[in-house]
C-alpha cells in the first residue's frame, strides 16, 4: 500500500471517460479498500520483480472479504521501467475502474512508483 500511495496523479478510466485524478480521490471514489489496493500491488509486483518483465503478462486477483476483484496487465517495458494497467471492480459495483501506473527500477534495484 505504501508503494501504491503517493502524491502523484494517475490516469483513471471509468467507462469511456478519461481524467487525471489524485490517488486519494481514486481511493475515495473507487469503493476499493486499502486491502484491495494492497492485493493489486502484490499481484502486480509478481509481474515485474521476478525474472524479466514481459509485455502482455497478466494476473487476476480477488479479495473474498470485500468482494473486489481485478486484473493487472504489464502493458509495456521500456528500459528499466514497466507500465501497468490495473482494472478493478469493488464488491457491489458494476463498473470497473482503470488505473495506469509506471514503476522503474532505481540504481539500488528497488522498483519505485513513477509519475
Amino acid at each position: 500500500m505504501k508503494k501504491l500511495l503517493c502524491a502523484c496523479a494517475v490516469l483513471v478510466t471509468v467507462g469511456a471517460v478519461v481524467q487525471a485524478k489524485p490517488l486519494s480521490r481514486i481511493l475515495a471514489e473507487s469503493g476499493l479498500s486499502s486491502e484491495d489496493f494492497d492485493l493489486m500491488g502484490q499481484y502486480a509486483a509478481g509481474l515485474y520483480e521476478r525474472g524479466t518483465p514481459k509485455a502482455g503478462a497478466s494476473v487476476q486477483w480477488s479479495n473474498s472479504e470485500s468482494g473486489a476483484a481485478g486484473t493487472v496487465r504489464l502493458q509495456e517495458t521500456s528500459g528499466n521501467c514497466v507500465l501497468l494497467r490495473h482494472e478493478a471492480t469493488a464488491g457491489g459495483k458494476d463498473k470497473p475502474i482503470l488505473i495506469h501506473t509506471r514503476r522503474c527500477k532505481n540504481a539500488d534495484g528497488i522498483w519505485v512508483l513513477q509519475p
